[in-house]
């Protein structure tokens, strides 16, 4: 569980750097991790773990930049969750061309046409 917050908000600084580095003026975050949403967003101190990724995160932003800052439920993240999954089963260097899977392509066509996914509590 460790390793994967830490991977998780490893991600969220690389991605905000790269946005900021491209010259991105309005950054919008949504994850559905809400240890690290709520640490991003001051609301609390977050796991001890990814404290110091979240304060370099959080000292990326500034005056210049509008950051919006949301969490969201996993289903409504299905095809990001799914990349993810996939990512940590590749056990050497791999390419591909985008939307290479047809269930990857499906949950990206569901998200574009505002499919609702039923909450669980699995």
């Amino acid at each position: 569980m460790t390793f994967g917050l830490v991977a998780e908000a490893q991600d969220l600084k690389d991605r905000v750097t790269l946005a900021i580095q491209a010259g991105y003026s309005m950054i919008s975050i949504e994850g559905d991790n809400t240890a690290v949403i709520r640490a991003l967003k001051g609301e609390s101190k977050g796991p001890w773990q990814i404290s110091h990724i979240i304060e370099d995160v959080r000292a990326c932003f500034h005056q210049d930049i509008q950051v919006f800052i949301n969490h969201i439920f996993r289903e409504a993240n299905m095809a990001a969750d799914w990349l993810s999954k996939f990512g940590h089963s590749i056990t050497e260097t791999f390419t591909i061309d985008f939307c290479f899977s047809p269930i990857l392509r499906q949950m990206i066509a569901d998200d574009c046409i505002g499919r609702t996914l039923v909450r669980t509590d699995d």
